[in-house]
């Protein structure tokens, strides 16, 4: 029953993506000072290596949105994945990247096209599982609200790659 409101939110979440009323909150965000919050927040800050840019790295962000990302990312790392479980920040001159990587045993080929999609799970076991299977596809949906992606490589263990442009279109 604990898990129903969080649910609730989840859908109408995507409800507002669907919607086309999903808005942006933008701040300039120091991003490596937000994931570490992000980190801190949940207590995961000596369960992650967290590789933050010095000195900051603004980007004109939704910082709900970016937590509600990282959130994501790492905390189905430390669920699915294996240890360590890292997140690198890195800037280029266009965009910022967040990086969240574990050492598990990663997602099958076939997985890959389909983690984005609403209401997937990469196992038949975990179909019964805590969480409705939105988390990843709110995380896409938010990248590219902020003009940026998610993207997700083979490591070993999973790779996800969110970028962020530096500067708004």
């Amino acid at each position: 029953m604990a898990r129903l409101p969080a649910l609730v939110d989840d859908l109408m979440e995507i409800s507002r993506f669907d919607a086309g009323a999903a808005a942006l909150n933008l701040n300039d965000v120091d991003v490596g000072a937000a994931v570490a919050a992000c980190l801190r927040s949940r207590g995961w800050s000596s369960d992650v290596t967290a590789d933050l840019p010095s000195p900051d790295v603004r980007v004109p962000l939704d910082p709900r949105r970016l937590d509600v990302i990282v959130a994501n990312l790492v905390g189905n790392a430390l669920r699915h994945g294996a240890p360590p479980v890292a997140v690198q920040v890195r800037a280029t001159g266009r965009a910022v990247a967040v990086e969240v990587s574990d050492q598990g045993p990663g997602l099958p080929a076939d997985v890959l096209p389909h983690v984005f999609e609403r209401c997937y799970k990469a196992e038949l076991a975990r179909t019964r599982s805590e969480g409705s299977g939105l988390g990843l596809a709110i995380a896409r949906e938010n990248a590219l609200l902020h003009g940026g992606d998610l993207t997700v490589a083979p490591g070993p263990g999973a790779v996800f790659t969110l970028t962020l442009p530096r500067n708004r279109p």
